[in-house]
């Protein structure tokens, strides 16, 4: 078995086929007749798996059919962005800034309010002492003072918690209404109760 090299006459490629028999081109699939010469002696004869290819010989592609190189625009790198800088003691979210006089309105507002508080839980008291007084000269009198003073109770929770300026609040945000009225009824009772003790006395004093 001799091999020789051919060269396709289709393509150009160079391959070893077997002399004298059809063989297939391996670029381009055409079918080769090779013609019957006798090796040459210095080139023996080598197993098929060793036969290697020579690759086909570069074509020229045509000026027409030439893409011309296109120039991309370089991708623009966005600006780093500076890191916000923190002080000590600041929060990450910028908190609103107000001028003093809305400060100090806001101020007023709360001032106000707390005096009203503290008025009613002083008209408890005093109810009571006089409530207390006049078991002493007439129980007519000095039932309903009591039961008023009772019910005042949480009836002045009620109108702390409806009269509260929340607008006044600009920098913490205050309980709920209803915690309001509850902790206002609390108060009242815990405070006018002891005060009222006290007034009576004072008026016993005075009066007896």
């Amino acid at each position: 078995m001799a091999f020789i090299t051919y060269t396709c006459p289709q393509c150009g490629g160079q391959s070893q086929v077997e002399a004298g028999k059809d063989a297939m081109c391996p670029y381009c699939a055409r079918v080769i007749d090779a013609p019957a010469v006798m090796p040459e002696p210095q080139g023996a004869a080598f197993a098929q798996k060793d036969v290697q290819f020579a690759p086909p010989p570069a074509q020229a592609v045509p000026p027409m059919l030439q893409k011309p190189a296109q120039a991309y625009p370089q991708a623009v790198q966005p600006a780093a962005m500076p890191a916000p800088q923190m002080q000590q003691g600041q929060f990450a979210m910028q908190q609103p800034q107000y001028s003093q006089a809305q400060l100090a309105q806001a101020h007023k507002k709360r001032r106000s309010w707390k005096i009203m508080n503290w008025s009613m839980i002083g008209i408890q008291a005093l109810t009571l002492a006089l409530g207390i007084f006049m078991d002493e000269v007439s129980t007519s009198l000095s039932v309903p003072m009591i039961l008023t003073w009772l019910l005042s109770q949480p009836a002045c929770g009620v109108i702390s918690a409806m009269m509260r300026p929340d607008d006044a609040y600009l920098e913490k945000k205050p309980p709920s209404r209803v915690a309001q009225g509850f902790l206002q009824a609390i108060l009242g009772l815990s405070i006018s109760a002891p005060v009222g003790g006290i007034l009576f006395a004072i008026i016993e004093a005075l009066f007896l």
